[in-house]
């Protein structure tokens, strides 16, 4: 079963370190609000997810114009959490991934410039690998 994305169509992907350690990734939308309406779905697709399978991987596919996707696939359920990466952000993003943890959470343009909801907000699920 693949749950279906619910991003707007044309929607970028900022990727941010926090405390210069932990890479925090996801959708940038344009206003707060909308912003605030994705996180909280992603946080209730990934509950559900969750509620399926224990265990996931990560995974990046090809989109039919050289970008990627970005998957979380559990036992019989995946989830495409992001899309349109270019090469240089996937690139960037597995290189800060490879401490096996990164968070998954929104951003959207505040006045002050690109603002993350994690920080802002505490919205975002923490994704985790073992080593």
């Amino acid at each position: 079963m693949v749950i279906d994305h619910f991003l707007p169509g044309g929607t970028g992907v900022a990727l941010v370190m926090l405390g210069g350690k932990i890479p925090a990734i996801g959708p940038l939308i344009d206003r707060r609000h909308e912003a605030l309406r994705i996180a909280r779905c992603f946080m209730e697709k990934i509950d559900s997810l969750t509620g399926q399978s224990r265990s996931f991987q990560i995974l990046t596919l090809r989109q039919s114009d050289g970008r990627y996707a970005l998957l979380l696939q559990g036992e019989g359920a995946a989830m495409e959490v992001l899309q349109n990466m270019d090469e240089l952000l996937l690139w960037r993003f597995r290189k800060a991934f490879r401490r096996g943890l990164f968070i998954l959470t929104v951003f959207f343009q505040g006045e002050a410039g690109v603002e993350c909801l994690a920080v802002t907000e505490g919205l975002g699920a923490v994704i985790y690998t073992p080593e």
